[in-house]
């Protein structure tokens, strides 16, 4: 470890780096890629997962909600646009076929002929549907002048309205140091007519992508800032446009956090459940999975508060807080509790009966958690404490579903950072399908979780495996790295340790010398941290 001569040395150099660049331009390599890359494709097989072909005209037959192209329907009853199961409009022709002579015809938005009006018989009518994005039923019945009915014949059409899905699941979430290779990993996705043609752009570098699941491979980056856009069309010819962008750099700051550090050995402890339909497996016997937690925290002042993936919904959603099993109005469980009490309200409370939302968010429910706390929001109220440290914890099936700035990694650890002064040091544990997990992900595992991985690697939390039959030891895994937040500070940024760069901590303004090593952005000692006020300097990218 460098003395604090040689870091006061350091902190000058640096300060003299600055002002030498700003005077001169940054030596980019001759060997330094600025902006080319290469694509491997893995088309989807399922729904959506066309991926060649033109744009399908509307009211032809070219595509059903998977991107196929079935045979027309026989006009047995009725047709709707002359047999297609494809359009992008929402007003439908049908064209009748009554099984005997017909007075009178009914025509209803639905599988069961119920609803409608009966109307004078025409050969022909058209239909101003009133959804959109989705598959119509359409339903129709003949009647006579005698009141003979006929039966209730069905016909469906998908009305596509938007263009394919784009959603990325990996991607730089801080900037990259020059050099090095960057991995982004997105997929294409078209519920309706199938995806006709993706194409990827970044600069100057335009290339063909596909539906489904595609990985872009940017070798030996040089500095500056670049922009991956993804362009997709579907066979009706509706067109979206995604893109991410992030910073390449070779330059170095100077960082400091100012951290206060209390005995209290308090934690507050979120756990995030996937109650997806999907979940249906693992949450069959989630209380007996996770029963041994309380076990390997004991002793701490600990609270712990339970919410779910869910986006949405009004009271079990959003990040709210769900109630306590078997106790009405509450909502965070306390170390003051019995201890086998606190074990079996704990296990039941996480294994949940409802099926919520499929548009899993369990970063962006933790973020909002903490947002609702902070004002004092409901069932929040409390739960996070000033002088706590805190600790998530994801039990998913299924990646972040979304890409807003609250589902982001790096926007989360920045938002804790910045709401409590970076006095609170947090880790984020995920139990999920992990991405090099192949029989989970031919399992019971519904997609890869990129960024719970990446979050957790962040942050140095533990990443374990939803498709175990018992989560006893990744759990108490988790609790012992809860234990070690305890021991920990959160930093800003990830450190950059080499010959001419190192971490120097002060306690009380003297050189602190506790055995410590780096798990993702947190600085973990071998023993809690002694009261008093400490100063960490390190470098980071800039």
């Amino acid at each position: 470890m460098k003395n604090l001569g040689l870091m006061s040395t350091l902190i000058a150099a640096i300060a003299l780096t600055g002002c030498l660049d700003n005077g001169g331009g940054t030596e980019v390599k001759q060997d330094l890629n600025n902006g080319d890359f290469s694509v491997i494709t893995e088309p989807e097989t399922g729904s959506g997962g066309g991926s060649s072909g033109g744009s399908t005209e509307e009211g032809s037959t070219g595509g059903d909600n998977g991107g196929g192209t079935p045979a027309p329907s026989e006009p047995d009853g009725f047709d709707i646009n002359k047999g297609a199961v494809l359009t992008a409009s929402t007003t439908l022709s049908l064209d009748f076929y009554p099984p005997f002579h017909t007075a009178y015809t009914k025509v209803s938005e639905n599988e069961s002929c119920g609803g409608g009006a009966w109307v004078d018989y025409a050969d022909s009518g058209t239909l101003l549907s009133s959804k959109t994005n989705q598959n119509v039923p359409v339903s129709v019945q003949f009647r006579d002048h005698d009141g003979r009915t006929s039966s209730c014949y069905v016909r469906r059409i998908y009305i596509d309205q938007i263009g394919p899905d784009i959603v990325f699941a990996k991607y730089p979430s801080a900037p990259v140091e020059e050099g090095l290779d960057v991995e982004l990993i997105f997929t294409v996705t078209d519920a309706g007519a199938g995806v006709a043609s993706v194409t990827c752009s970044m600069g100057t570098s335009t290339k063909a992508c596909a539906a489904g699941q595609n990985k872009i491979v940017l070798p030996k980056l040089a500095g500056g800032d670049y922009t991956l856009k993804v362009s997709a069309k579907d066979k009706l010819g509706h067109a979206s446009e995604k893109s991410i962008s992030f910073k390449v750099s070779s330059m170095y700051k100077q960082m400091v956090n100012n951290v206060k550090v209390n005995e209290y050995q308090k934690v507050d402890i979120l756990f995030v459940i996937d109650n997806s339909g999907s979940m249906e497996y693992e949450q069959k016997s989630m209380a007996s999975r996770v029963r041994n937690f309380l076990d390997v925290v004991k002793g701490l002042d600990w609270q712990i508060a339970v919410t779910t993936t869910d986006p949405v919904h009004k009271t079990l959603g959003d990040g709210r807080l769900v109630p306590l099993y078997n106790k009405p109005g509450q909502y965070i469980l306390t170390s003051s509790m019995n201890d086998a009490e606190a074990r079996t309200t704990l296990s039941n409370t996480l294994q949940r009966s409802e099926t919520g939302s499929g548009s899993e968010q369990g970063i962006f429910a933790a973020y909002r958690a903490i947002e609702r706390s902070m004002t004092a929001s409901g069932g929040n109220a409390n739960f996070i404490r000033n002088d706590s440290q805190l600790a998530v914890v994801v039990i998913s099936d299924e990646d972040e579903s979304a890409n807003g700035p609250k589902n982001d990694p790096a926007n989360f650890v920045k938002f804790v950072a910045d709401s409590f002064g970076s006095q609170k040091a947090m880790s984020f544990h995920s139990i999920i399908a992990r991405p090099d997990d192949q029989a989970c992900l031919k399992g019971e595992g519904y997609s890869a979780g990129f960024r719970y991985e990446q979050i957790s690697k962040l942050t140095g939390g533990v990443i374990g495996d939803v498709c175990a039959s018992d989560y006893a030891a990744q759990v108490q895994g988790i609790a012992e790295g809860v234990r070690k937040t305890l021991k920990s500070i959160t930093l800003t940024c990830a450190p950059v340790v080499d010959a001419m760069r190192s971490i120097l901590v002060l306690k009380d303004g003297q050189v602190y010398d506790g055995t410590r090593k780096m798990e993702g952005l947190n600085l973990v000692f071998d023993q809690m941290l002694p009261q008093g006020n400490y100063e960490v300097y390190y470098s980071c990218i800039k």
